[in-house]
Formats: structure tokens, C-alpha cells, sequence
């Protein structure tokens, strides 16, 4: 008998004695859940229909054609494990093979002509099939399609209405949903996901964690722990030992007068937890620029990649004697509001002299005043406010963009009604 063939390729052909047909698939989850008795089990051999003898096909091979038997390519996905079966041919032979990892085609040879019934499973997933006419001296296609099974997801948190972001762990968080009395009701496969939880009202901090989901009608708590708002007075001493209690960027030392040297870009914050939520603030300082770029602070600061940044800039820089108010998210930043430093308020910022700069910020208003530390007058220089309301709370702490070089003495952070109008 003559072969035709498309490619020559090693076919390994293992013949199995009978084989029993494999457990109808298992009916996950309860009455009222997302996941219905599926066509066959989600990962173990497809359910058989027949009691045709079994050929265990070991290797993919290419289509092979002759004038007795017709052959079957499969298009499935990695690991699927494809089962071929007979429907009232006479001595008819099943065939049942896995597609290999990496691979998207599996084929069947030596099919006699008629109809057979082509089912698969694959893990997590519904299984599939179709009937197939195999025809002599022909080669047929077909493509199987799993559908994931989903189960039915509800995560509870403590916040009447806020967002939830989710992905399978390790992934971006790219899926957003909103929660809405409280929580949130949602249809996955299986598997390891990454959430992130925040509320739209202020007070709550955002939660991120890691979850498994294994079982159809899961319910999850996630509930968001209150902020507790800081009015501690932060008053650093600039030291070697102080500088362990904070974040500092490499390059910025404390010097022997108890100033901190701060050169190159970067972002000091204090890492104790309760210097972590200041709301209405006044924050103090005297500084220098010692080449005259800009001075600059981070206020409420969720962290390094976010948060206000307010400058003061000198008379090098790119927008000499400017006050600027930036948000910083993702270390993306966006400029809000710009105010002009007038002349007589600039000759107190000269390069390599100390003067005294004041931020009082009252909900989303920030108002600056900078002193002449040698005549002490003082030069209100405006009011900044973020339309937007981007950051509620955070910490305060002191920043440098690009080649900003500075020298910061006092730094003092306090609240309460008594501080913020002194």
C-alpha cells in the first residue's frame, strides 16, 4: 500500500489494550454558582463515549493520507490531552494523544473513513468536542476551544465605596472594579492573584495583598485599616544616627553642624510609621542653596514615586525664582501651579546664604513664606492649591531633582490649631 506523506517524521504508535471510559467531569461549586457541570473534567482524560480499543499516540506526527484511511489535524492548546473515537465504524480504533508544551497542532493518522466524535480537556478549563467526517486519501482540520472555569468570587471590605485592582500574581493590576456597598462580586479561573484595595473616602489606607483561588463560592475579607492621622512634631537633629531613621537618597550626609547635605536627586522621608499620615501641617526650615538651582520639599508623600512637590527655585535655574507646585505619581510628574518670587524676596534666596522658608498646607492650599535670616523680614509669597486633591495625607520630607545642591538646618513638621497660625 502506497503512503502519501507531507513530511517524513518518526510516528511512535503505542497500542493499548481496552481502556475503561474516565470519570464523567466533576460538578464544581454549588447550586448558584458561576461554574455548571462541565462536558468532561477540567484536566484528566476526556470523558469517552465508546468502547473502541484506545491507540496511544506518544509523539505529533504529520498528516499522513492513504486510499483506506483519512488523517485529523487539531488545533488546541499546550498540554490539552485530544481523544479521537469512532461512532459506529466497524472494528474502529480510538486514538487519544496530549499536545506538547509549546506546541498548538496535534494530528491523528490512520483514521478510517466515517464519523468519530473528537473531545478534549485541559486543567482549569470546560472540556470540548465536536464530530468529525474523516474521509480516505484526505486530510481534515478542526480546532477545539476550552473555556476556563470560572469561579465565583466575592471579596467584603470594611468601605461602603472605593476600587479594586487585580491580576494573577505578578502581573500589572490592569483589571479595575468598582466596590459598591462594601464589596465586590467577581467570575475567575483558578489560580494566584495580586489585589490592591482603596476607598474613595479619606481615612482608610490602601491594602495590597496575594490570594488563591481554589473553590467556586469563595468569599474573602479584605478589610482597609484606618488611618490614624499623625500630630506628632517631627524635629529631626541631622546626625549620623538620625539619618538610620530616615530613607536617604546615596550622596546626602549630616555634616559636623547638624546640617544635612543633600546633592544629587532623590527623596528623604522618615520611615517610623506614625510621621507617615500628617493631614494640615506647618512645615519650618531654614536652608541654602549652595549653586543656586532650587530648593525643594515633598509633602504628603505616599512614598519615593508619590507625592506634592513644592520648589523654590534660584536664580541657575531652568525658571530662575519661581515657587512650583508639581504632583509626583509613579515618578511621573505633572506641574500644577507656578508663582513668581518677587526681586526683594530673591536677594534673600542668594546662593550660599541661610534663609528661613515656612509651608502651611490647610487642606489642598499650600501657603509659602520665606524670612531674610539676616534682616528677618519676612516675604509672603503665595498661595498653591491642587484642584485635583490628589493626596489627602502623607509624609512630609525633603527632595532634589537633577543637580540640585543644598544645605537643610532646622526641619520641623507640626500641627494642631496653635501651630498653623503662628
Amino acid at each position: 500500500m502506497r503512503t502519501a506523506a507531507r513530511i517524513l517524521v518518526v510516528e511512535v504508535l503505542v497500542l493499548s489494550l481496552y481502556i475503561s471510559p474516565a470519570v464523567a467531569g466533576q460538578k464544581v461549586g454549588g447550586a448558584g454558582g458561576s461554574v455548571k457541570q462541565p462536558t468532561m473534567s477540567g484536566g484528566s482524560t476526556p470523558t469517552r463515549s465508546t468502547k473502541a480499543p484506545v491507540k496511544t499516540v506518544v509523539r505529533t506526527v504529520v498528516e499522513r493520507v492513504t486510499p483506506t484511511t483519512g488523517s485529523l489535524s487539531v488545533a488546541a492548546e499546550s498540554n490539552a490531552t485530544l481523544l479521537v473515537e469512532p461512532l459506529n465504524i466497524k472494528n474502529g480504533q480510538a486514538q487519544q494523544g496530549v499536545v506538547p508544551a509549546g506546541e498548538r497542532i496535534f494530528v491523528f493518522n490512520d483514521l478510517k473513513p466515517g464519523r468519530y466524535r473528537l473531545a478534549g480537556s485541559l486543567e482549569g478549563h470546560r472540556g470540548a468536542e465536536k464530530e468529525i467526517v474523516i474521509a480516505a486519501n484526505k486530510s481534515q482540520s478542526a480546532t477545539l476551544n476550552f473555556q476556563p472555569i470560572l469561579y465565583s468570587l466575592t471579596i467584603k471590605t470594611n468601605i461602603s465605596s472605593g476600587e479594586l485592582k487585580y491580576a494573577p500574581e505578578g502581573r500589572p493590576l490592569s483589571n479595575v472594579v468598582p466596590i459598591q456597598n462594601g464589596s465586590v462580586r467577581l467570575d475567575l479561573p483558578s489560580g494566584k492573584y495580586d489585589v490592591e484595595v482603596t476607598a474613595e473616602e479619606f481615612g482608610y489606607e490602601t491594602r495590597r495583598d496575594t490570594f488563591a483561588l481554589t473553590a467556586d463560592k469563595t468569599v474573602l475579607d479584605f478589610p482597609l485599616k484606618r488611618i490614624v492621622l499623625t500630630t506628632d512634631t517631627l524635629s529631626p537633629k541631622w546626625t549620623s544616627a538620625e539619618l538610620q531613621a530616615w530613607t536617604i537618597p546615596a550622596g546626602w550626609t549630616a555634616d559636623s553642624k547638624k546640617n544635612l547635605s543633600v546633592k544629587g536627586s532623590g527623596v528623604a522621608l522618615p520611615r517610623e510609621e506614625s510621621y507617615r499620615y500628617y493631614k494640615d501641617f506647618k512645615l519650618s526650615s531654614t536652608a541654602k542653596m549652595v549653586n543656586g538651582v532650587a530648593l525643594s520639599f515633598a509633602l504628603r508623600a505616599q512614598d519615593s514615586q508619590n507625592y506634592y512637590l513644592l520648589q523654590l527655585t534660584g536664580e541657575t535655574s531652568d525658571e530662575p525664582y519661581t515657587v512650583r507646585l508639581f504632583v509626583i505619581k509613579n515618578g511621573v510628574e505633572q506641574r500644577i501651579r507656578a508663582i513668581p518670587i518677587p526681586s526683594a524676596a530673591a536677594k534673600a534666596m542668594a546662593a550660599h546664604q541661610f534663609f528661613s522658608v515656612s509651608v502651611t498646607v490647610v487642606d489642598y492650599a499650600m501657603t509659602v513664606e520665606i524670612e531674610d535670616s539676616e534682616t528677618g523680614a519676612p516675604f509672603p509669597l503665595g498661595v498653591l492649591t491642587d484642584p485635583a486633591r490628589n493626596f489627602a495625607v502623607g509624609a512630609v520630607g525633603i527632595a532634589a531633582r537633577n543637580n540640585e545642591d543644598n544645605v537643610i538646618g532646622r526641619f520641623v513638621v507640626c500641627t494642631g490649631a496653635k501651630c498653623l497660625s503662628e
